[in-house]
């Protein structure tokens, strides 16, 4: 499967964030651009784990290191998920 890459600039503008925005996700790890002559590029999969970032901070007003707390539980959320779903299966057994 192909990987395809949209500069930060494109996307900030149709989205209507801020690229200081993206840069500063790219600066904590939250995010992972990729850099072509000079030019920062995101990942099209990165696309819905951003726009989920963008939603938090700009309708909620979370901050980066909220951003990065949330992100952990969600995770941790989904591992305990599949943990549950794995012990279903057994005590079906």
């Amino acid at each position: 499967m192909e990987t395809r890459y949209i500069k930060i600039t494109e996307f900030c503008e149709n989205e209507k964030i801020e690229t200081s925005f993206l840069l500063e996700l790219n600066r904590e790890g939250l995010l992972r651009l990729e850099k072509q002559e000079e030019v920062e590029y995101i990942d099209q999969n990165d696309l819905p784990q951003i726009e989920m970032f963008a939603r938090w901070h700009y309708e909620l007003g979370v901050n980066l290191e909220g951003i990065d707390a949330m992100r952990h539980m969600l995770e941790r959320m989904k591992e305990m998920q599949r943990q549950i779903q794995i012990l279903e299966k057994k005590l079906q057994l």
